[in-house]
């Protein structure tokens, strides 16, 4: 599946970039960012149910999908967002948060104090389904989210942040 962090404190989210099916790798770089009408989702799931959501973001009708998401609108407030009764569901985020099979290690390494980027990494050595490239998102540069180029089986991240700086 993969795995998203969002750190509060830093306002930062990062992502993997491994995408998988069944016991096949699709894709050692998946952009988990997507802009919308009214911000960016980084969502968690199936592809189909995920490229159902952002079709349908701006009706908020929605098949019976079960993508989680983290949703930042273009004011900067971060969202946990998910589909229930085909409609999109929006609870604001005050702390660190985590979704996707690699979640719980995502989350438990913030507890103990970790970034986002060194949550996702952490959760990269755990979970199966989560992999890659680890990329992150500052949030006082949402303009450049979508428009850095992906190279597989690169140490790339978005917004220059290099592994292991601490700028928590």
């Amino acid at each position: 599946m993969t795995t998203i962090a969002y750190h509060h404190d830093s306002k930062t989210i990062c992502t993997d970039s491994l995408t998988s099916t069944s016991q096949t790798i699709v894709s050692w770089a998946t952009r988990k960012c997507r802009r919308v009408e009214d911000g960016f989702v980084f969502a968690s799931g199936n592809c189909a149910e995920i490229e159902h959501l952002l079709t349908h973001w701006h009706d908020n009708q929605f098949d019976k999908v079960t993508c989680t998401f983290l949703f930042v609108d273009d004011e900067g407030a971060v969202f946990f967002g998910e589909i229930r009764h085909g409609r999109r569901f929006l609870e604001p985020l005050s702390l660190n948060w985590a979704i996707g099979s690699g979640a719980n290690w995502a989350i438990a390494a913030m507890d103990f104090g970790r970034s986002a980027f060194e949550a996702v990494e952490y959760a990269c050595l755990r979970d199966k389904s989560s992999g890659g490239t680890v990329m992150t998102y500052r949030h006082d540069e949402r303009a450049l989210w979508v428009r850095t180029p992906i190279k597989p089986n690169s140490s790339m991240i978005v917004n220059s942040l290099t592994p292991g700086s601490n700028w928590r």
